[in-house]
């Protein structure tokens, strides 16, 4: 029996606390665990010995006549300790402590909470909770929960969740979409069990088929990454994740540490990992419909828009586009085609508006065009109260014959709504829900991100020898030498202590330069004035140097060559506390902070994964040369970050990277300021 077997599949069952009171959670623990019809042993534990519910009751667990598989434990907390005590002299398998009052709570209940787990590490003995609802699994026909209605029907649904009382409300919603439930674990406190283990359970389950998840915290982001990764490679995986504010976070070093939140570096390892993200309850669910309805996963993110009434379908359009999905237009052979069959005011650029009136027997022919286009992935379909079963029909047969995924929004056509559904069509009560869910389809068909083995460079011995002994923000000079071994490239400068030594750098370099204030400490040189660009001349480098050491306390001067012009990008690293190192990329410069426009991936990256956040958000806008600019060396960005992902990884104390501005010239990306602090 595998270590979570006897968690989803016991053979006998102990319950813990139950009461001769109806009123009791304790009562209901059993009357929940006979009603759903499990086969197995139930051993309802009770000084008394009273008979309960019609089950012989055991005063002790002690007294149990063979060491079981699974314990429910519904007792005060003050009594749980030495249960559990008793309960890993017996030789149980695994525990649920519905149980509240432990680490939720306070010191002291985290203190309880630590002994709990001491104890049943000692013997074997897994831990569920505390601080949770229960275990439910169909196949074994068991609900150890306290919830007393679940719907019971069949599917392939598993359900991990954090919180008892969202597990519930996941637990219902999926039962009023008439989606069936394999298995559901609320894993509250996780003392022992935690989010990371269930999924690797479920990966392996034949009876699941698409794994839901609610989750607040992980533990051990490096290792979840792992799982998760082989879970999505054979079932979707859905995550809601709650508790995104970064709200008492310590202070960050650079703008890295601010921009790189907690809830955006979840985002990050989520989509490595393969999982489907949802932002809101609603996308959650739809998610996990769509998913449960459709085998089929789309090639590319490109969507058609079909529709025959009109102004929905526009704001599918909009809702794509903002979800990073692409509405391409039509060939113009396929848009002739579609006009000599359609009526004149039909739209057959994409979206693909049929009208009200057109001929039923002509509907089959034109989706057949749209689907047939190669740059068309699957569709979204929008009918709003037009009962045309034609219209359900050829959609259907389209999905089925190409392979190309649709969802719906249909209202007020009742035929067309079950013509969908019964083919396999999710049909949704909106359209940017229509949207949204086939984009979970797109997600869940990417799979876990695939990359080629991505060697570390190490640091050379000069520069460890550098960093040793130091924490805190690196003098400037140590961390552009840290960045340079990592490939960094950085403008041409000097440093030096005398406005006169400033002068001559200048004149060597050749005219005009930036002169910058450097000094221990100072790590944002722009928020402290510390920062002059084009002088040139000497006067003007002299009265800079004497202006930046009365305002800025220069020690030395950094003189810069002047770099023509360019798009300026941030690049830089973090630690984060879950998921360790994580890259950053984004407007760089002034709009930094202005514009929070970042991507983030999970360390190590490869020049893929940068490519991948360029095309995104402002960036991808950027890359592209606004007005007149030239476009942005995109390979040239990846060496840059692969850099500064390889100094993060080599050394275990750096916290944050910032290289901020990074700008893209005709030599490549140049960096001009570096930030590194260590712990």
């Amino acid at each position: 029996m595998r270590s979570l077997d006897a968690l989803f599949s016991p053979r006998s069952v102990a319950v813990l606390g139950v009461s001769r009171n109806p009123a009791k959670l304790g009562y209901k623990l059993l009357e929940n665990v006979k009603a759903y019809g499990y086969g197995g042993r139930i051993y309802p534990v009770n000084p008394s010995g009273e008979r309960i519910l019609d089950l012989p009751s055991v005063t002790s667990v002690a007294a149990l006549p063979e060491p079981v598989d699974l314990a429910l434990v519904s007792l005060p907390a003050s009594a749980v300790a030495d249960a559990i005590v008793d309960l890993a002299a017996r030789g149980a398998k695994a525990a649920v402590i519905l149980s509240s009052g432990f680490g939720e709570v306070d010191a002291n209940g985290r203190e309880a909470q630590a002994r709990l787990l001491k104890t049943a590490r000692a013997s074997g003995l897994r831990l569920v909770g505390p601080n949770c609802m229960g275990v439910y699994s169909a196949p074994a026909r068991l609900n150890g929960t306290y919830f007393w209605d679940l719907p019971k029907r069949a599917g392939g649904i598993s359900v991990v969740s954090q919180s008892g009382a969202y597990g519930g409300l996941i637990f219902r919603h999926l039962g009023g979409r008439g989606l069936g439930v394999a298995r559901f674990v609320s894993i509250g406190n996780q003392a022992d069990v935690d989010l990371t283990d269930i999924l690797e359970f479920l990966a392996a389950d034949a009876d699941t088929t698409l794994i839901a998840c609610f989750v607040e915290a992980l533990r051990d982001g490096r290792r979840f990454l792992d799982v998760a990764a082989r879970a999505t490679a054979s079932k979707p995986v859905v995550m809601l994740k709650g508790g995104r504010s970064d709200a008492g976070r310590r202070a960050a070093g650079s703008h890295t540490g601010s921009l790189a939140g907690a809830y955006a570096v979840y985002r990050a390892a989520f989509r490595r990992a393969g999982v489907v993200t949802a932002d809101e309850t609603e996308e959650f669910f739809d998610a996990i419909e769509a998913l449960a309805a459709t085998p089929r996963r789309p090639s590319a993110p490109a969507i058609a828009v079909i529709t025959v009434s009109g102004g929905p379908s526009v704001v599918a359009a909009d809702c794509a586009e903002r979800a990073g999905l692409a509405v391409p237009a039509l060939e113009d052979a396929v848009r002739s085609a579609l006009r000599a069959s359609l009526p004149p005011f039909a739209a057959v650029g994409n979206p693909v508006d049929l009208t009200p009136q057109v001929e039923p027997s002509r509907i089959g022919d034109a989706i057949k065009l749209v689907f047939d286009q190669a740059s068309i992935a699957g569709a979204v379909a929008i009918d709003v109260g037009l009962d045309i079963p034609e219209f359900a029909d050829a959609l259907v047969a389209e999905a089925v014959r190409t392979s190309k995924p649709v969802v719906a929004f249909a209202t007020d056509a009742p035929a067309v709504s079950e013509r969908l559904r019964s083919g396999g069509i999710p049909v949704l009560a909106g359209p940017e829900r229509a949207v949204r869910a086939w984009r979970a389809l797109w997600l869940a068909g990417r799979g876990a991100a695939t990359r080629s083995a991505q060697t570390v460079r190490p640091l050379a011995p000069d520069v460890t020898a550098l960093l040793a002994g130091t924490r805190g923000a690196l003098p400037y000079d140590v961390a552009r030498r840290a960045l340079e071994a990592c490939g960094v490239k950085f403008v041409r400068e000097a440093i030096v202590q005398r406005p006169a030594d400033a002068v001559a750098a200048a004149e060597t370099m050749g005219y005009p330069v930036v002169v910058k204030a450097d000094a221990p400490g100072l790590v944002h040189k722009t928020e402290v004035g510390g920062v002059r660009l084009d002088l040139r001349d000497a006067a003007q480098v002299r009265a800079a140097c004497d202006d930046l050491r009365n305002r800025a306390g220069a020690e030395r001067f950094i003189v810069q060559q002047q770099l023509a012009p360019g798009l300026e990008f941030l690049i830089g690293a973090r630690r984060d506390e879950v998921f360790g190192p994580v890259v950053v990329v984004g407007a760089g410069g002034v709009l930094t902070e202005a514009l929070g426009d970042v991507g983030i991936a999970v360390a190590p990256v490869t020049p893929a994964d940068i490519q991948e956040l360029m095309a995104e958000g402002v960036r991808a806008r950027l890359a592209n040369g606004p007005r007149g600019l030239p476009r942005v060396d995109v390979n040239a960005l990846a060496e840059t970050a692969i850099g500064v992902s390889d100094l993060i990884l080599s050394e275990p104390r750096i916290r944050e990277i910032d290289l901020n501005p990074v700008i893209a010239s005709t030599s490549g990306m140049i960096a001009v300021d570096a930030v590194v602090v260590l712990d």
